[in-house]
Formats: C-alpha cells, sequence, structure tokens
C-alpha cells in the first residue's frame, strides 16, 4: 500500500503489474492460514471466488466457447473460478443449515462462521468491482487496492485485536475493507477545512468568489508556474480561465477543472491571457489520490476498528 500510495501521489497511476505481484504472497499466506486452521474445504476454496473478482480488474473472462484456444492464462483463471465455485456450492451444502442469530452472537462453529464471512467478502469485493465498473468510484487503484486489502483481511478473525476499540465486543461490524473505506472516506472530508484555514492565514479570499474556491483551491504566482517543472504542472488542476462573453474576455474561476486545459501549451496560453487582464495569481487544486487516504486508514482501522460500530452500538 504504502509503494503504491507513493506512485499514485508522483505519478497518478499504479502499474497492474505491482498488484498483482503482491496477490502472490497474500493468497498463499490466506490459504496457509485456512489450511493450518483445518478451516475444512468449502472455506479453502472460497479463497479462489476472491481472487475471481480481483482477477476481473485486469483481464475479461475467458469465453468457454472458445477454450480450444485459450492460452495458459486463460486456462488458469478458469481453474480458479471452479475452484472458487466449489466454494459456494460445497460451503452451502454444508453450511446453509445455519442459525443466523448464533452466527451474530459468535456461537456458530468457526467453519460456518468463516464461509459466510468469506460470503461476505466476497460481497464486499463486488461491489467495489462493481462501483468501478459504473463510475461511483474513479480510481482503478483505489478498487484493486481495496480488493486485496478484501483478500489479506476478508473477516475481522483474520485482524489483530484492536489496541483502543471504539467498541468493546461489538454485536456487528462492517468487513475490514469496507472500514478501511470508511476512514479513507472521513480523512478526505476532513481536507477542505484544512485548505480553507490555510487559504485564510494566507490571505488568498478577499471576495465571494474567493469564498467559493478556498475550500478545495489555493492561490499560486503565475510566474511561479509558468517555471514549475512538467511533472510538477501535470499533478494540478488550474481553476481560473479567461473566457469571451460579450465580446470580452473576463477571468473566471471554475470550481472544477476545464478539460480545454489539458495540455501545457492550452495552459500557457491561458497564463499569457490571463496576465494580460491584469492577473498575477490562478486558483490551482492539486489533485489527491484517494489510495494514499486509504494507505493513511491503514492506522485507524487497526487502531480504532470499525466507527460505524459505535454508531450502532
Amino acid at each position: 500500500m504504502a509503494i503504491a500510495a507513493r506512485s499514485d501521489l508522483d505519478t497518478l497511476s499504479v502499474r497492474n503489474s505491482h498488484w498483482v505481484r503482491w496477490s502472490v504472497p497474500v493468497v498463499l499466506i490466506l490459504l496457509v492460514e485456512i489450511v493450518s486452521e483445518d478451516m475444512g474445504i468449502a472455506n479453502l476454496c472460497m479463497v479462489f471466488s476472491l481472487v475471481t473478482v480481483f482477477s476481473f480488474c485486469f483481464s475479461d473472462p475467458p469465453d468457454p466457447r472458445d477454450f480450444r484456444d485459450w492460452n495458459q492464462n486463460q486456462a488458469l483463471l478458469s481453474v480458479v473460478y471452479a475452484l472458487g465455485l466449489v466454494g459456494f456450492v460445497y460451503g452451502a451444502n454444508v453450511y446453509s443449515d445455519t442459525n443466523f442469530v448464533d452466527l451474530v452472537l459468535g456461537d456458530e462453529s468457526k467453519e460456518t462462521t468463516l464461509w459466510w464471512s468469506m460470503n461476505g467478502a466476497f460481497l464486499t469485493s463486488a461491489i467495489f468491482y462493481g462501483s468501478w465498473r459504473i463510475g461511483l468510484i474513479q480510481g482503478g487503484a483505489d478498487v484493486k487496492a481495496l480488493i486485496l486489502v478484501t483478500l489479506v483481511f476478508p473477516s475481522w478473525a483474520f485482524v489483530p485485536d484492536q489496541m483502543y476499540p471504539l467498541v468493546e465486543d461489538p454485536l456487528f461490524r462492517m468487513p475490514p475493507s469496507m472500514v478501511l473505506f470508511i476512514w479513507a472516506a472521513a480523512a478526505f472530508l476532513i481536507a477542505p477545512p484544512i485548505i480553507f484555514i490555510q487559504n485564510t492565514a494566507r490571505g488568498n479570499i478577499s471576495s465571494l468568489s474567493d469564498l467559493k474556491m478556498a475550500w478545495h483551491a489555493t492561490k499560486r504566482r503565475i510566474s511561479d508556474l509558468k517555471e514549475a517543472p512538467d511533472s510538477e504542472s501535470y499533478q494540478s488542476w488550474i481553476l481560473t480561465e479567461a473566457i469571451e462573453k460579450n465580446g470580452e474576455m473576463n477571468p473566471v474561476d471554475r470550481i472544477f477543472p476545464s478539460r480545454r486545459l489539458s495540455n501545457a501549451h492550452d495552459r500557457d496560453k491561458q497564463f499569457e491571457l490571463l496576465e494580460e487582464l491584469g492577473l498575477d495569481s490562478v486558483w490551482i487544486t492539486t489533485k489527491h489520490p484517494f489510495l494514499v487516504y486509504l494507505f493513511l486508514a491503514i492506522l485507524p482501522m487497526l487502531l480504532l476498528g470499525d466507527p460505524l460500530s459505535y454508531l450502532i452500538r
């Protein structure tokens, strides 16, 4: 997570090979732990159901109609899918007759509890993947990280006891990866007040237009932006733009970045127009990869646990 967060912060991207490479030890450790605890064949196969969802992030499922032409990777994926299906079918046959009151209270057998927890982990992974595909979660790296965390911690049984739990022995907790997402979202929401305080301290707020911008952007001198390296310019959006209205050019502060400033040439041209209009500084917003917040959220998740358990205790 630290390596991925650093990569996303520096380049706004994380290579797929990073996630695939780290998934191998994660899956092996989970399999070894389930085998060592003698949790049964169904739970062992359920690990592959999580791997199945994770694989969808990188490739489409192989077409069974073309199985004669499958390459080695497609054949391996089909085996993973089959093992995951065995986990569902065999587990449903063995563990479906469950007293859900005992399950919630933790009085069911470890094997039964784990199988239902693995079903919850599968559903959680599917929600993350589906949210990415329909655009609710924008970053593919964020979703891959969350699903990989689900593989590391499919249930709270795999998470060390919290040092400072918000609730002792909660009846219900969200899955660990969902809790990580909640903590990251909470950290993401803290950013606007901090940015507003910084702008107030620097004297960047002098009008109503500045007031609407000060929550998510900061002011930079145009001369400094011109001299900034391309890598730094790539990590920010220019929100002040010169537009033509009624035959005259006027500066406008946008809440969202304009697609017209998508390359360095367009930005330099805008800087010249803004300087001609008498502006020496513009509003910019820095790109904050959500993956960085996910990395920072690991600490409160491990120390405090699920914040929602405090609300529904």
